[in-house]
């Protein structure tokens, strides 16, 4: 900052400050918008392909979670659960029907009255099919109260060609496996 007293010359003083800023040109902030957006055009297929492995991951974590809670279920309350994919859903009586890539619900199936405890809805952009990756995965999957499941099932979560698998063993036990299955 330039101070001015009485007698100095008010136009030297501009040309001090004049001298001292610099700006850009129109040719320089254009080469640099032009990196900006060769950078950005090169990290958008690598973030589309981060944001599928995400995905991928959360939805086998999502129903691996499902079937843990639903054997713990089991186990804890002593009575026979189910887990099954659940068809009209805004209905007062959902019914099992469909497959494991739509919504979800762990039901307690005592007797001949069914409550339903909890529902799970989808993660987006996922695919769930079987092992193979040629069929979705239907039924239902039962565990009796000492915890022991009705079948084995591998259900294989794919988004943008990631996958990981939810393997359930006969026993029903659930364990998370990464490229255990095949992408359509």
């Amino acid at each position: 900052m330039v101070f001015c007293y009485l007698g100095c010359d008010v136009g030297a003083m501009d040309d001090a400050r004049m001298q001292g800023q610099q700006g850009l040109t129109l040719l320089e902030c254009l080469v640099a918008v032009a990196i900006v957006a060769l950078l950005s055009a090169m990290s958008v297929p690598t973030f589309r392909d981060h944001l599928s492995a995400a995905r991928a991951r959360a939805g086998a974590h999502q129903l691996y979670s499902m079937v843990h809670t639903a054997r713990s279920t089991a186990l804890l309350s002593g009575e026979d659960i189910m887990l099954c994919p659940v068809q009209h859903l805004e209905t007062a009586q959902p019914t099992c029907g469909g497959h494991f890539g739509e919504s979800i619900a762990l039901i307690n199936s005592t007797g001949l009255s069914a409550t339903l405890r909890q529902v799970w809805l989808p993660v987006g952009g996922v695919t769930v099919r079987n092992r193979a990756g040629t069929a979705v995965v239907g039924g239902t999957l039962r565990w009796d109260r000492y915890g022991f499941g009705n079948r084995n099932v591998t259900l294989s979560v794919c988004s943008g060609g990631h996958n990981w698998s939810v393997v359930v063993n006969r026993l029903g036990r659930p364990r998370l496996a990464r490229q255990w299955g095949a992408c359509p």
